[in-house]
């Protein structure tokens, strides 16, 4: 048995159409059209090519995008200056912060964002509308989950979902997502017991926990639609949570590393930002 990819750059270039599409409309309307500031405040290679490559998005589907490198060792008044000049540019309807280091309060710079700017969901007044069924501002890499899960026309309804990560970006939000697809949700995490007993249960098993390759194939339920988050640099490589080769055998459905979560999450940031203006 070989678990089938789901191929997250082929649905992230059909989104890309849809958004390039709805762009236009916007324009052709006269309504307002989205334009994206990206807030980089390290400075790890990674981190910088992940802003590029936004940009480069943005710029096939005609959206306008920033990005502002603050100086890794800027304090935390500094970025929450920027964040609120970025809120009273009319120019920008969506702010995306890329992790901060250590010495920021990460909540506070949150807290400054305009909510009705917040692309990401991250403001703790979208949060909160979210948990009570608002979903205006859906977490973007929760929001490309679903929509690959959607990809593979399998039925959620019933299934048994497991989330290994509790985060409050990924692991909560998709957790909710899920509920409301009448999947039946349990959490795990990386100091769960006999963790390996409990991902075995897995229909379907999203895994986001930070620790490169930790889920092997034989902690995955034969035919389980298997969902690495994961991104990590091992020996300059790029690899996830799960490891690949033993899971393939497996799994019935599996998102690649790279090539599965990461495209969409890219897609989902930017449909988000469209939709602000509709």
């Amino acid at each position: 048995m070989s678990a089938r990819i789901i191929d997250g750059s082929a649905v992230a270039a059909e989104l890309q159409q849809q958004i390039k599409q709805d762009v236009a409309k916007l324009k052709s309307e006269n309504k307002q059209l989205p334009g994206l500031a990206i807030v980089v405040v390290s400075s790890p290679k990674a981190r910088k090519n992940i802003a590029e490559l936004k940009k480069r998005m943005c710029e096939k589907v005609g959206i306008p995008c920033e990005i502002h490198k603050l100086n890794p060792l800027s304090g935390q008044e500094d970025v929450i200056a920027l964040i609120e000049k970025l809120n009273k540019d009319p120019k920008i309807t969506g702010i995306n912060i890329h992790p901060v280091p250590d010495h920021i309060d990460y909540r506070a710079v949150v807290q400054a964002l305009d909510p009705a700017k917040d692309v990401e969901g991250v403001h703790p007044m979208n949060q909160g509308n979210f948990l009570i069924g608002d979903k205006k501002f859906v977490p973007f890499t929760p929001r490309a989950i679903m929509r690959l899960l959607e990809s593979t026309g399998e039925d959620l309804k019933g299934k048994r979902a497991v989330i290994v990560g509790r985060s409050q970006h990924v692991g909560l939000p998709v957790g909710f997502l899920l509920l409301e697809k009448h999947a039946t949700v349990s959490y795990a995490h990386s100091r769960s017991w006999y963790l390996e007993d409990v991902t075995r249960l897995a229909d379907i098993l999203i895994v986001a926990a930070g620790h490169p390759e930790m889920i092997t194939g034989s902690m995955i339920k034969p035919g389980a639609i298997v969902i690495d988050v994961g991104t990590n640099m091992v020996g300059g490589h790029l690899v996830g949570d799960v490891e690949h080769h033993t899971a393939q055998r497996v799994a019935g459905w599996i998102t690649p590393v790279p090539g599965g979560v990461g495209p969409m999450t890219v897609a989902m940031l930017l449909m988000n930002l469209v939709e602000c203006c509709e």
